[in-house]
């Protein structure tokens, strides 16, 4: 197994375990929903600069990663039950259905959960 591992880490793979998905363009993601490289930044969350250098075409870490791939599946599935260009307004904006947090605040919690439930119930017309 170790073995297996070395030899992967020379073949300039350091895991087997890949990401199912490959990660959304940092800088096409953020342009979709309409937001300030600092405000983007927040969501992943890494550094103004950090963000810069994802743009530029440095490659995200792992976690990272996962981090767009959620935030491009969101930004799809938002899209579906919200119109594309009102998408950047919503996220910036205190929600009832949330305590009068912005959806912004809500992904920064961690509470994502939280949107995914309302586009759940967008979705199926079920009230909550």
């Amino acid at each position: 197994m170790f073995e297996q591992s070395a030899a992967r880490k020379r073949k300039g793979r350091s895991s087997p375990r890949r990401t199912a998905e490959k990660p959304a363009q940092a800088g096409a993601l953020r342009k979709q929903l309409g937001l300030k490289q600092a405000t983007f930044a927040r969501l992943l969350p890494i550094s103004v600069r950090s963000l810069a250098a994802l743009e530029s075409g440095s490659a995200p870490s792992e976690a990272v990663a996962r981090r767009l791939i959620e935030l491009s599946r969101l930004t799809e599935a938002l899209s579906e039950v919200i119109r594309k260009e009102s998408l950047d307004q919503w996220l910036q904006k205190p929600n009832p259905a949330f305590n009068e947090l912005k959806p912004l605040e809500v992904i920064e919690r961690g509470e994502i959960d939280r949107i995914w439930a309302m586009i759940f119930f967008l979705r199926s017309g079920v009230a909550s």
